[in-house]
């Protein structure tokens, strides 16, 4: 009688030490933008101090990763490539998530001014990708992005 609630002390640890590891181990869903043909895994970019530093002082940015800047509302923002160390395709989405303008292969800015890239209308969202990425996709103004972020 002993030996069996031994093993079932044992066999209950051990299912138990399995359940944990299996909830442990299940990997959060990434934040994403898709498009028609290809996703980006984004980090979000939600306070002030996280959106001005956006990109910044990166060397590299993985061909499907980026950063999407999430707005409170609607309005007109501009990005500029201060400190920003590789090109970067920036597109603006309206609420809907209908690409409304592309900036395309912004390069870094090494002086004291640098220009601010965006339309003159509003957009709720940003996503920064590598240069190039836009061409490489096929992804145009009036393109329809699906936005899942947790």
């Amino acid at each position: 009688m002993k030996n069996k609630k031994k093993i079932v002390i044992i066999f209950s640890l051990l299912i138990i030490t399995l359940i944990f590891f299996r909830l442990s181990a299940q990997k959060k869903r990434d934040d994403a933008v898709c498009f028609e043909g290809s996703c980006i895994d984004v980090e979000l970019a939600t306070t002030p101090k996280e959106m001005t530093i956006g990109l910044m002082n990166r060397t590299n940015l993985p061909e499907n990763r980026g950063m999407l800047f999430i707005f409170d509302e609607e309005g007109i923002y501009k990005f500029w490539m201060e400190n920003t160390l590789i090109p970067l395709d920036m597109i603006w989405l309206d609420e809907n998530g209908k690409i409304i303008y592309i900036e395309k292969n912004a390069v870094p800015c090494h002086t004291p001014t640098c220009p601010a890239f965006g339309p003159e209308y509003s957009s709720k969202y940003v996503l920064e990708v590598n240069g190039g990425y836009t061409e490489r996709h096929k992804i145009n103004v009036g393109d329809k992005a699906r936005i899942d972020i947790n």
